[in-house]
């Protein structure tokens, strides 16, 4: 794939991504969003606009194929401050032979040339998670705004020597520390007024974080230890072969050897990287691979334990304790309870002779039976097509759902989603429940009661309103009205 990009205005730009990628665009004030569940990939492009000038791009993307971008510079002299949250990608200039890479959690700062090109590549079938930071210094000096044209001013006497008219291109060192802001950006969802402003700081605090790594890898030479980047990329990359090993004994001798970088270069970086020591970094991963196996697996503690690396529960129960603030088995209790919730949520078909009353007594039997084991959940019926979403322990989920799929009322059963979750997204409802079918006697439950499913599904006929991915978005949909309607 390769699309040919023309730098324009936020959303102008975003709707050449939207029209190459056949993808829904969800606009707002000031914030728009590329939604892509197709043959080409499936995630999201977000964009928001915080003033003329300022602009943040989020990427949360798997590509079906890699995805080459062909950027056409304006007649304005932007910067792009980047950051790689997840993934990397590649850059080069025309008189390029050869890509170079940006890393994961790497800082790079590109700076335009009107009229010339770059070129980009987004690798296909890896999640990609990185946000952009957009600024054009002669809008932002239009605006008006004291501490956005002082930033504007900032930015041009930072990089005026160095950029001067020509494309300049800086590849920062591995830097944990903007990935702390840029985790915010590419994580918060909400586009209303708490959301942009959770946005705007992040936005701030990264393009901050990000010019003090600059001028401090510039202008210093103690900014990092005596590392090269290469070194440092590969420390970072670390994890994974101790998640590989996890059930070894691994000492520094041994992972010096697989990196081929000395223990000492080792301990400085990874020191640098995460401000702890080697043997503290590798004991983090053991015991976050603990919690990860009691919410996934029904091991007891002691299989956990072994599996991890530790000859002495006891020993790993005290470092549990020490870095969680409760044993082991408390933490794993605490998996079968309120804690967690598991939901499922799924779209079928109304056998042809069902009936109304058919439908009033499924709705009347499932706010009954969900309040016994505390399940709740939301309920669409629409031309025939139930939607349902059912929230709870997941031992009662489970069985919930086998017997709704042994169910002869209705057929073709297409899963949308299951997994655990940290809140219910309908606590006060035992099954809400929307519809606009008029000889339904039942009565509409819910926060959701204010959605036209008729703006919602629009006049689509029965076999698009059969479609999974619809009911995909309906689930979105539902989800996001509960939560702000509370």
């Amino acid at each position: 794939m390769m699309l040919a990009l023309e730098e324009a205005n936020p959303i102008e730009m975003l709707r050449q991504f939207c029209v190459y990628l056949n993808a829904d665009l969800i606009e707002d004030l000031g914030a728009a969003t590329l939604v892509l569940d197709n043959e080409k990939g499936k995630g999201r492009i977000s964009i928001y606009e915080l003033i003329p000038g300022l602009s943040a791009w989020i990427y949360d993307i798997v590509l079906e194929e890699e995805l080459e971008i062909k950027a056409h510079f304006s007649k304005e002299k932007c910067y792009y401050f980047g950051y790689n949250l997840v993934g990397s990608q590649l850059q080069k200039f025309p008189e390029e032979a050869e890509y170079k890479k940006l890393h994961q959690h790497q800082n790079f700062i590109i700076i335009s040339k009107p009229g010339e090109v770059s070129h980009f590549v987004v690798p296909k079938e890896i999640p990609y998670q990185c946000c952009y930071i957009i600024v054009n210094p002669k809008e932002m000096l239009a605006s008006n705004i004291h501490s956005k044209t002082k930033l504007a001013q900032q930015l041009i006497e930072t990089f005026e020597d160095t950029a001067n008219d020509q494309m300049y291109r800086y590849f920062g060192d591995i830097d944990m520390r903007t990935r702390t802001y840029a985790d915010i950006l590419v994580n918060n969802t909400r586009t209303d007024i708490v959301g942009r402003l959770v946005t705007e700081a992040a936005v701030l605090n990264t393009l901050g974080s990000q010019i003090e790594a600059h001028d401090q890898d510039t202008q210093t030479d103690n900014f990092r230890p005596e590392l090269t980047k290469e070194e440092l990329f590969k420390i970072s990359e670390m994890g994974d072969y101790v998640l590989e090993h996890i059930s070894e004994k691994l000492n520094l001798r041994e992972l010096s050897d697989h990196l081929q970088i000395p223990a000492k270069k080792i301990q400085a970086g990874i020191r640098f990287l995460y401000g702890c020591s080697a043997n503290d970094y590798v004991t983090r991963l053991r015991l976050e691979k603990a919690k990860e196996l009691m919410q996934t697996t029904a091991k007891n503690i002691s299989e956990i334990c072994y599996s991890i690396g530790y000859q002495s529960r006891s020993y790993f129960s005290k470092k549990f304790q020490e870095t969680y603030g409760m044993l082991p088995s408390a933490y794993k209790s605490t998996l079968t309870k309120d804690r967690l919730f598991y939901e499922i949520s799924y779209r079928s078909l109304a056998v042809p002779s069902i009936q109304e009353g058919d439908v009033d007594e499924i709705v009347q039997r499932a706010r009954q039976n969900n309040l016994q084991f505390n399940i709740t959940g939301c309920l669409i019926y629409h031309r025939k097509i139930f939607f349902q979403l059912i929230e709870g322990n997941k031992h009662d989920i489970l069985s919930l759902y086998d017997k709704l799929c042994q169910d002869h009322r209705h057929t073709d059963i297409q899963l949308m989603w299951k997994g655990h979750k940290i809140k219910r997204d309908f606590d006060n409802w035992s099954m809400a429940t929307l519809t606009d079918e008029k000889g339904l006697n039942v009565k509409v439950q819910g926060d959701i009661q204010h959605i036209e499913l008729g703006n919602v599904l629009g006049n689509l006929s029965q076999n698009s309103l059969a479609s999974e991915s619809l009911w995909r978005k309906v689930r979105n949909t539902i989800k996001t009205s509960d939560s702000s309607g509370r």
